[in-house]
């Protein structure tokens, strides 16, 4: 009898290579098949870069105080409004005309360094609300003076002369914690006097001993005085979204749902709504060029048929309206478009035919997956998780750091004294013998001339050699932070298309297998994060690295930019454009090899191979329908944003009857305007582009279909019979 020794086991497979495997393996199968862990050491790299994140954020909240944007700061370090100043929340220059000076200050003194503005600044309880000179009687009642000077003290020739005291007060107001003089306008150019105390008037000196006058004043505060305005006209910003806010989400409520119904509709509408979509956003072209071109006409009729008389920039909207050029450009700009989307419509007639039916089968594929279309609403947390806490920790990191004083000069006219801008400690300065020079506070930082242990005073030892090191490379913690956000978005970008990307690849391969859509949301969320993390990681990292350049590009750019010439600008202006198609080319190979990665479960480099083999072998067709699609997408959320932005624009501006006793009371009608068409249009982008990743995973399945297919005759075709029909595919028997 023979021996069963050599008999083949039915539970034993015969062994076949890696790339047998390979070949073996079809997107079904691969969708099926058990996964692995893929770019491993990128996803190790990712976690320790975000350790390292931790460690620096940790870094930045123990040593940076936001208060330090929020309350000004006096010339010794103290934060008016906190700790033992809580109760003197303003400060008070005690000599505005010293900062006229400062602002011209020659070049070869400057050096590249900050300028400073040399008087004193102080903390006081509430700001003065007379003027007054120290020679006159009503000076004591008002007086300003250093924290050591005590109430008892009224030798105010002494004072004044040892800079103890203000020479003068002046009636001031409060601006964002600022003493500033008040009525700067109606003092321009006078001298002041006041009531001495001994019922005349009299004229007052500032400290060089010149008279003062309300011209001197304002070149003083030019730069506080140029944010009046802007705090009137914040106010009102301020109370018109107070007022709006319940109808700005209202708005916003009404365009999830008409998003949400639009994405519905396309499942038994797709065509007639695309068709729909491309006739209202030419009927809004044309209708905001006639509208434009017509309230041009009416203008230019009440102006004389005068285009332009005087133009000027001013923070009022209805100016803008009232100017006949406006009309004009935006007629111009409107009507440009307009021509240019039936041109573009005319050339892309014919691949709009294979564009609807992947559109087709998108909307069939996003319909059976009900629930993909919640799911951007989780990166779009996550995004903003990441920007806030981003924000925060660069806040903190530019607040980090310990008061750093620097050498103000009295007089940069007379005076070539280059140590202006330099490092002092003000314990240690000469006052009495520096009659020019005053060692006054500028900034919280470590600058590379402080002495660390003098600054440090027992506090935050543990971190000395972490604070040494960010000392002597002071741009390194803002790079690495910037980067991190950088790598951050774009990870959780990835982490969306790689989700979306694996629901519906399993719907176009193994529709037996999907189960509920739920479910299928659940599994493919579940495989990114436990097996593709580092693919994920290693993808986003490109992007960041090409984001990271150009944000450092254009940071030298704009420091060089007064230095160079025309030449250098314009290799300035290429590699920003090289970096950008760069940027964008990496971008749509990201997200083809995401979604080859959720078929085969491949890592990043083998999973962008093939996707650039696919790309290269069907360029045309997949670019111009995929760029097609993308373009009808986008049409389908301009004409949501475009018809709710009508709509609330005739609200505000009382053109509904119906609703004419609803409309808020506005200074400016159009901040709710452009927050609801911003939020339109972000809240209609979440929606789409659900259905835009399905586009995309449908045409790369369909392409790789095709492929295998050519590959072997026997590849049983998975696309339905419209994708057939318009890839011009045979039927199986």
């Amino acid at each position: 009898m023979p021996s069963k020794r050599y008999e083949k086991s039915p539970s034993v497979q015969t062994p076949v290579s890696s790339k047998q495997k390979d070949s073996l393996k079809t997107p079904t199968e691969a969708l099926r098949r058990k996964r692995f862990c893929t770019d491993i050491p990128c996803c190790i790299l990712f976690l320790v870069f975000i350790a390292a994140f931790v460690v620096l954020s940790v870094f930045a909240f123990k040593e940076g105080d936001p208060r330090q944007l929020l309350y000004p700061t006096d010339s010794f370090g103290n934060l008016c409004g906190t700790g033992e100043h809580v109760e003197r929340p303003y400060i008070y220059f005690f000599d505005w005309t010293k900062c006229i000076k400062s602002f011209n200050v020659p070049a070869n003194i400057l050096n590249g360094r900050p300028f400073v503005c040399p008087t004193t600044q102080v903390c006081v309880q509430k700001c003065p609300t007379k003027t007054s000179y120290y020679k006159f009687e009503t000076y004591t009642a008002n007086r300003v003076c250093k924290y050591d000077v005590d109430p008892s003290e009224v030798d105010y020739d002494i004072l004044v002369q040892e800079g103890r005291c203000a020479s003068y007060v002046i009636d001031s107001k409060p601006l964002f914690g600022r003493c500033v003089p008040r009525q700067l306008e109606s003092l321009a150019n006078s001298i002041i006097e006041v009531p001495d105390g001994t019922g005349n008037y009299s004229t007052v000196f500032d400290s060089n001993g010149q008279p003062l006058n309300g011209s001197k004043l304002e070149q003083g505060v030019k730069y506080l005085v140029e944010l009046l305005d802007v705090k009137q006209i914040s106010a009102m910003l301020v109370e018109d979204f107070t007022t709006s806010w319940k109808y700005i989400l209202i708005a916003f409520a009404i365009a999830a749902v008409v998003s949400f119904v639009w994405i519905v509709l396309m499942r038994w509408f797709a065509k007639p709504l695309v068709w729909l979509g491309i006739i209202l956003f030419i009927v809004l072209l044309a209708v905001i060029s006639a509208l434009s071109f017509l309230e041009f006409s009416e203008l230019r009729t009440k102006n004389d048929n005068q285009i332009l008389t005087e133009f000027k920039f001013v923070t009022d909207a209805n100016y803008y309206k009232s100017l006949p050029i406006t009309w004009l450009v935006i007629a111009i700009l409107s009507t440009i478009l307009l021509v240019i989307s039936i041109l573009i419509f005319f050339v892309l007639f014919k691949r709009l035919r294979i564009a609807l039916a992947i559109l087709q089968e998108a909307s069939i594929a996003v319909s059976y997956n009900f629930f993909s279309l919640l799911w951007p609403f989780i990166p779009f947390i996550l995004h903003i998780g990441v920007f806030a806490y981003w924000a925060i920790v660069t806040v903190y990191l530019a607040t980090a750091g310990k008061p750093i004083y620097r050498i103000a000069l009295n007089d940069t006219e007379n005076s070539a004294d280059a140590r202006y801008g330099d490092i002092c400690n003000p314990k240690e300065f000469d006052y009495l013998n520096e009659a020019n020079a005053t060692c006054v506070f500028w900034e919280y930082g470590y600058d590379p001339k402080v002495d660390l242990d003098s600054v440090l005073n027992g506090t935050g030892q543990h971190f000395k050699s972490f604070i040494s090191f960010v000392n002597q490379n002071q741009w390194l913690p803002q790079v690495f932070s910037a980067f991190m956000f950088f790598w951050l978005t774009a990870f959780v970008v990835g982490l969306s298309e790689l989700v979306l990307a694996g629901v519906y690849a399993r719907y176009y391969w193994d529709k037996r297998g999907l189960g509920a859509p739920c479910v299928s949301l659940g599994q493919s969320l579940f495989r990114a994060l436990v097996f593709h993390l580092g693919t994920l990681a290693f993808g986003s990292l490109i992007i960041a690295i090409v984001k990271l350049i150009r944000a450092l590009l254009e940071y030298v750019e704009s420091k060089v930019k007064e230095k160079t010439g025309r030449c250098s600008r314009c290799v300035f202006c290429c590699c920003r454009c090289c970096l950008f198609c760069l940027e964008k080319f990496l971008k749509f190979l990201n997200r083809n090899a995401y979604i080859l990665t959720a078929i085969y479960g491949k890592g990043f480099f083998t999973s962008a191979r093939h996707a650039f083999a696919i790309i290269i072998s069907n360029p045309i067709r997949l670019l111009v329908i995929d760029k097609v699609c993308d373009f009808l997408i986008f049409l389908g959320k301009i004409c949501i944003t475009g018809g709710i932005g009508v709509l609330v624009f005739f609200f505000f501006t009382h053109r509904i009857a119906q609703a004419e006793k609803y409309v808020p009371e506005l200074h400016y009608y159009f901040i709710p305007l452009l927050l609801i068409i911003i939020g339109t249009y972000i809240i209609a982008t979440c929606f789409f582009s659900v259905y835009s990743m399905a586009v995309d995973t449908i045409m790369i399945c369909a392409l790789e279909d095709i492929n295998l297919k050519k590959k072997n005759e026997n590849h049983k075709l998975m696309m339905s019979k419209g994708l057939r029909s318009v890839f011009r595919m045979k039927k199986q028997n």
